[in-house]
């Protein structure tokens, strides 16, 4: 078995290999040193075409991700995967004048390939595609972004489908937390009504009562896990919010391995099982509420005084950071420094126009 995954790894990345070959073909007749705007309308249609045209290649790359967390057999393919890309988006960025963007480019691609392959509504999520790498053509050329009239729409109704958190009584709580320990432990594929109850040492009796559907005990196990990564960026009750607080976060994510993979196999399952599709509109659209803390950090440091950004600055910089994470976990600290710097001089560089 471990033998036929690694030759199917393989494949995969030759097969993705000569897409990227395929698509630089295709560019090589298009406009050479047209700065941010080129990138922007580039990338939007290559993460579309990635994610629809060969969507069993995406959810290998993916895939591969989390066997290499979990294995480090998988080391070698995963940065396979991550030299693919680092190159395609140089080669990209470098026939529009800005080589340097290369890999903070690269790294907004993977973290929105993730969300784009959950399927929601094509006309919404094409458009408002567009809406988000027209906004990073703008963080390419030092502007902070506004959000436009259709990633405004599908957020409005991303926060109107959230469901309300109900008042969980002590024992859904522990079964909650039960589950986001389970997904840490074994992945999505664990996430069963026994396997829950086994950690929380309650009968299968009391899980199926308190959550009937796999569906709700992924709900409770992502809204655990996302607290338990997000709870250092929250304010203190009574407390200044310090700047460089969520910055520490910020450069701390890869202190939280296993959490980071447990949020990127449920996002992952969102994409593949049609029966999660009510989470969709969340995770597309309402990321970026806890990354802005960090971007807001960020700015106060560089430009002083109040900072505003809006939700689609906040989606821009999750997206990065995101992607981000996956390129770097297992690197080298000084290759994770340098990363890191890359991407604070990219946020340095942001103003708000006019």
């Amino acid at each position: 078995m471990e033998q036929l995954l690694q030759s199917a790894q393989a494949a995969a990345r030759d097969a993705a290999q000569a897409w990227c070959s395929m698509k630089l073909d295709e560019m090589s007749g298009g406009p050479e040193g047209g700065g941010g705007e080129a990138i922007a309308r580039a990338l939007a249609v290559l993460i579309d075409d990635w994610t629809a045209e060969r969507r069993e290649l995406a959810f290998a790359w993916s895939q591969c991700y989390l066997l290499a967390q979990r294995d480090e057999g998988y080391a070698a393919a995963i940065n396979s995967w991550r030299s693919l890309w680092a190159d395609f988006w140089r080669d990209i960025c470098g026939r529009a004048g800005l080589a340097e963007y290369g890999a903070v480019t690269s790294h907004l691609f993977e973290g929105t390939c993730q969300h784009h392959l959950i399927r929601w509504n094509r006309m919404i999520d094409r458009a408002a595609l567009d809406e988000f790498c027209m906004g990073w053509g703008h963080w390419l050329s030092g502007s902070l972004v506004e959000e436009g009239p259709w990633r405004r729409h599908a957020r409005g109704i991303a926060l109107k489908s959230e469901p309300e958190v109900p008042a969980k009584n002590g024992v859904a709580e522990k079964i909650s937390n039960a589950a986001a320990d389970v997904v840490e432990n074994l992945g999505v594929a664990g996430l069963t009504h026994r396997a829950v109850a086994a950690r929380a040492d309650v009968t299968l009796g009391v899980v199926s009562y308190n959550f009937r559907t796999s569906a709700d005990l992924v709900q409770a196990a992502f809204e655990v896990l996302y607290r338990r990564l997000t709870d250092q960026l929250h304010d203190r009750p009574g407390e200044p919010h310090l700047p460089d607080e969520p910055i520490g976060a910020w450069k701390n994510f890869l202190s939280q391995p296993r959490r980071l993979v447990a949020i990127e196999e449920l996002t992952l399952a969102v994409a593949r099982d049609p029966g999660l599709r009510d989470f969709a509109p969340q995770l597309r659209y309402l990321r970026g509420r806890s990354s802005r803390l960090q971007l807001v950090g960020q700015l106060k440091r560089r430009l002083g005084g109040e900072v505003r950004v809006s939700p689609l600055d906040a989606a821009l910089y999750s997206s990065m950071i995101s992607g981000q994470r996956r390129a770097l976990t297992g690197r080298p600290q000084a290759e994770v420094e340098a990363s890191l710097d890359e991407a604070a001089r990219l946020v340095g560089n942001l103003r708000r126009a006019g």
